[in-house]
């Protein structure tokens, strides 16, 4: 059988010499995607040289709302291309949760040491001390779908002004001038992202922001929210001059107002146009289909990924903020109004 040679990968993967041995030797100038591709390709190749062969191990460190985290269609997403990314690199992952008491003692637990752990993926909102607390601890890692002016480190996160803003022009587009927002900037940082995206592309389009079209005190802490619909009743009954248009935060608070209207006898889209953020699964199955802003939830954890293995290999380089862009989603919760 003819021995590989690194041209050999070179030729295949349409690179050159070089950018393989520096690949295979773990040296900078190539970047986590490529290296993967090389590493992978060398390795079904059958190429016996290969140095430094990444083993690492990446524990996902997670501020656990245990029941959200498990219901979640979008983090179930976002974990998968954490998965994925980490197979193609031959690296093994650990999950560790965090629960509120945790996060608040700042105890980081006893399994994340410089020992035993190569670098962390944060997946979510963690308080601001407890993350300089896992910045103290020197171990690579990278934040996924949160943000904090406090802290320098690599962010993933998803291009929620362009998101919104796609939103508001969809239903100004079908003639929608008043447009409410549904969210709680205390939930998490995207969701405060969306409702300043949302004020901004209100004012971008000439169109006036009422404050009694703000729900910003929705309580989302468990579950309950979303089978529970007296929050939107009472919203609804008190509110004035309705707005024609709503934009929420996500696609759970959306598919909960849409049922809430529906049982007070306010047909979507026919009288309420409503629009998503997120376009999880149920989103599609919901009666009528919600319209929704799509994140592209699998790259998020990969690119999470990625930019972990380009930190552990560049400890020195700049840090990197992130931002994946948005799809708007049409489907069957907004209707062209005269």
């Amino acid at each position: 059988m003819k021995k590989v040679t690194l041209q050999d990968i070179a030729e295949v993967i349409g690179v050159s010499k070089n950018t393989v041995s520096k690949a295979l030797r773990g040296a900078e100038g190539v970047s986590a995607e490529m290296r993967s591709r090389i590493l992978e390709t060398a390795m079904k190749m059958g190429y016996k040289k290969i140095k430094n062969l990444p083993t690492k191990i990446i524990n996902v460190t997670i501020l656990c709302r245990e029941d959200f985290l498990v219901e979640s269609t979008f983090w179930s997403n976002v974990l998968y291309g954490i998965e994925s990314a980490a197979r193609n690199n031959n690296l093994k992952l650990s999950i560790t949760g965090i629960d509120v008491e945790g996060e608040e003692n700042l105890s980081i637990p006893q399994t994340i040491t410089k020992e035993t752990t190569n670098g962390i993926i944060i997946v979510g909102t963690l308080n601001d001390e407890f993350i300089k607390k896992i910045k103290a601890t020197k171990i690579p890692f990278v934040v996924v779908d949160h943000y904090s002016n406090a802290i320098d480190c690599d962010y993933i996160n998803t291009a929620n002004e362009n998101g919104v803003y796609k939103a508001v022009k969809y239903l100004y587009d079908n003639g929608h001038r008043k447009i409410g927002f549904i969210g709680n900037n205390e939930w998490a940082f995207s969701f405060r992202q969306r409702y300043y995206s949302y004020v901004r592309s209100m004012e971008e389009l000439g169109m006036y922001v009422d404050s009694d079209y703000v729900w910003l005190d929705i309580n989302l802490k468990g579950a309950e929210f979303f089978r529970d619909p007296e929050y939107f009743k009472r919203k609804i009954s008190i509110t004035e001059d309705f707005p024609t248009g709503w934009i929420c935060a996500n696609d759970k608070i959306a598919l909960a107002f849409m049922r809430s209207l529906e049982d007070m006898g306010v047909k979507v889209p026919e009288e309420v146009s409503v629009v998503g953020f997120d376009n999880i699964e149920m989103s599609a199955y919901s009666h009528p289909s919600l319209t929704t802003i799509d994140i592209p939830k699998s790259s998020l954890g990969e690119k999470a990924v990625n930019q972990l293995l380009y930190r552990m290999n560049n400890p020195e380089k700049p840090y990197e903020d992130i931002k994946l862009y948005t799809q708007l989603v049409i489907r069957s919760s907004v209707k062209e109004i005269i």
